[in-house]
């Protein structure tokens, strides 16, 4: 075909169709722009819309419609943004260094911060306002205007100028934490005086503290064994420190016997220290099953108030050898009575590979009913054990005297007490690597700690009254007694000092010669007293008595009145009123069967103030 009907078949391309050759489909662009750019949307409806929809066209021009909408609110979005003006605050600058560049928390440092007007505009007014972390030691600020209250007026700040303001303080923060502090730059600029503002943040972290930590413990440890180490803080600055708290996280199974400084919940709270301060905060106490090694922990923190700052973490290891010297208990509960002898039976054995030398095996405890807190076995028995060469093991059986009543001032345990006890051997240990004893240091192996229920304490006061503590009369008769003539006294039995239930409870005392039951009485819980005239004896009897160790405990009293005719062979005595008083029960806790016997009851009354000194009867009046 000629090129010239290529042309007129692209001239008409609208009518005639779409051209074959290259030459006509580029006279057809030429011609009918609108037609070639219109040709996408009409293939997309001849595709996407004809025969789909009942009225496809309008549907088709509705979403074209909502198409260019959203590229026009795009287009409009894009232009605004990047038409939006640059914040004047984006063009004033601020860079912060400290000195040294090791920040140490309870060390001095010294804060630069450098700002710079970059804007184009000289800022006005400018005032600029510094923040500080919390509990920082502010100790100088300077800058090249005055500084006061954290401010500076830094006047008129020209175009492109710079200035420094430096800091000098304290951190006191977490060790690995942030120290933020804060730059607030306010001004004025342009013609209209407009108002802006900066505001910068500069964060830093402090590496480690001032405040030196050092624990000292024994160089072999010995598993079940006793342990006495040291914890060491000092003060490496040069400024005072505030509260400090030492947090002990102990190795599994160790028990925390004492310290210098009291644990108060779970934490050593040491007070102020000062500048190159040193002090020592000593503990003792026993180590479990520990495996190999025991790792011994101590987190310190400055305290402000409520708020704790965590320092550098004390990790220390110790090597734990099993304890050639091993020993444990036993003990007959029956005789863990209150005024009796407790029998304790100590096992012992040498697992070790050395003979052990000057051994001495017993027990202790920490119990207010034990008049000393360690008893080892002497005699004879004793002197044989001095020495127990590898491989020996046997038993001991060592007996100690319990206090019959303790105050309630020793104790805070008022009912079902337990007594803790434990088995101890001392000894001398050979040098682990040459077993040599030269220079052998002396250790104490203690065996598993025992708790054992407290048979009840039994306390029975008896005594007589004329008057009553108040001063009250309620004896009658006269004073001194005389042949003859009654004279009638109270009677009181008191049950005091007992920790666990008692059921059931007998009290009963025999009447002396010549003395007579009124029936007058009264009590604090069950029935009254009953007397046997066959026996002359008066009893008492309760089901239940509770604990009455406590101070908050009702107080268990029987008091009856008595009354005695004194006869001529009584003169010049001071007869008893009640005798042969007992009291009987069984601790309902331990099921051991308990008694009390009370003091015998006479005219002689030298704790009542009218009645003291009026004991002995006197003849008859001629």
């Amino acid at each position: 075909m000629k090129i010239s009907d290529d042309i007129k078949k692209g001239m008409a391309c609208d009518s005639v169709g779409k051209p074959n050759s290259v030459v006509g489909r580029t006279v057809c662009v030429l011609a009918h722009p609108g037609k070639m750019a219109l040709f996408p949307f009409v293939h997309w409806f001849q595709k996407r819309y004809h025969g789909r929809y009942r009225f496809a066209r309008l549907t088709f021009l509705f979403d074209i419609f909502l198409v260019g909408l959203a590229v026009g609110l795009a287009v409009t979005g894009l232009v605004f943004f990047l038409s939006k003006p640059v914040d004047i605050s984006d063009r004033i600058y601020f860079e912060a260094n400290v000195a040294p560049r090791e920040i140490v928390t309870g060390a001095p440092s010294t804060l630069l911060i450098r700002y710079t007007n970059g804007t184009g505009e000289e800022l006005r007014n400018a005032q600029l306002t510094l923040g500080f972390p919390a509990h920082f030691l502010l100790q100088e600020i300077a800058g090249d205007a005055p500084i006061q209250d954290h401010s500076a007026n830094l006047d008129t700040i020209p175009i492109g100028a710079s200035g420094t303001i430096r800091i000098r303080g304290v951190m006191f923060g977490d060790v690995g934490g942030k120290q933020t502090f804060r730059s607030l730059l306010t001004f004025q600029y342009g013609e209209t005086k407009k108002v802006g503002q900066k505001m910068s943040f500069h964060s830093f972290s402090p590496t480690r503290s001032s405040l030196a930590l050092e624990a000292h413990l024994p160089e072999h440890l010995i598993a079940f064994q006793g342990v006495e180490g040291s914890i060491t803080y000092h003060n490496t600055g040069e400024i005072d420190f505030p509260e400090l708290t030492i947090v002990p996280h102990w190795p599994a199974g160790f028990q925390l016997l004492k310290s210098s400084l009291p644990l108060r919940q779970g934490h050593f709270r040491v007070p102020a220290i000062k500048a190159g301060q040193t002090g020592t905060i000593n503990f003792k106490g026993t180590l479990g099953d520990s495996g190999k090694e025991v790792t011994f922990v101590f987190s310190p923190s400055f305290a402000f108030g409520d708020t704790h700052y965590r320092q550098e973490e004390l990790v220390y290891t110790r090597e734990v050898l099993p304890p050639p010297l091993r020993v444990s208990h036993s003990l007959d509960q029956e005789t863990l009575r209150p005024g009796g002898n407790v029998t304790v039976t100590v096992q012992y054995e040498n697992t070790g590979s050395w003979p052990l030398k000057n051994v001495e095996i017993g027990f202790e405890s920490d119990s207010p009913f034990f008049r000393q807190r360690r008893f080892v076995l002497d005699g004879a028995r004793a002197a044989e054990l001095k020495e127990i060469a590898p491989g020996t093991h046997g038993s001991i059986t060592i007996t100690a005297p319990l206090r019959s009543a303790i105050s309630q001032s020793e104790t805070k345990e008022y009912e079902n007490i337990k007594v803790r006890t434990a088995a101890i051997g001392t000894y001398r240990l050979p040098d682990p690597k040459t077993g040599s004893l030269q220079n052998a240091s002396l250790v104490t192996s203690r065996g598993a700690e025992m708790s054992s229920t407290l048979v009840s304490p039994f306390i029975l006061e008896s005594f007589a009254r004329y008057t009553a503590p108040s001063g009250d009369q309620i004896g009658r008769g006269p004073l001194p007694p005389l042949v003859g003539t009654e004279t009638k006294y109270w009677v009181f039995w008191n049950i005091r000092g007992t920790t666990n239930r008692l059921e059931p409870v007998h009290i009963e005392g025999a009447l002396g010669p010549n003395v007579r039951f009124t029936g007058r009485q009264t009590v604090s819980q069950n029935q009254g007293v009953v007397y046997d005239p066959a026996t002359r004896t008066i009893r008492w009897d309760a089901n239940t008595i509770e604990p009455t160790l406590s101070p908050e405990s009702r107080v268990v009293g029987i008091a009856f009145e008595v009354g005695i005719t004194p006869t001529a062979d009584q003169a010049g005595t001071a007869p008893a009123l009640v005798t042969e008083i007992r009291a009987t029960a069984t601790d309902h806790v331990t099921g051991v069967f308990v008694s009390a016997t009370g003091a015998t009851v006479t005219t002689n009354l030298p704790n009542d103030a009218r009645a003291a000194g009026n004991a002995v009867v006197e003849g008859m009046l001629h």
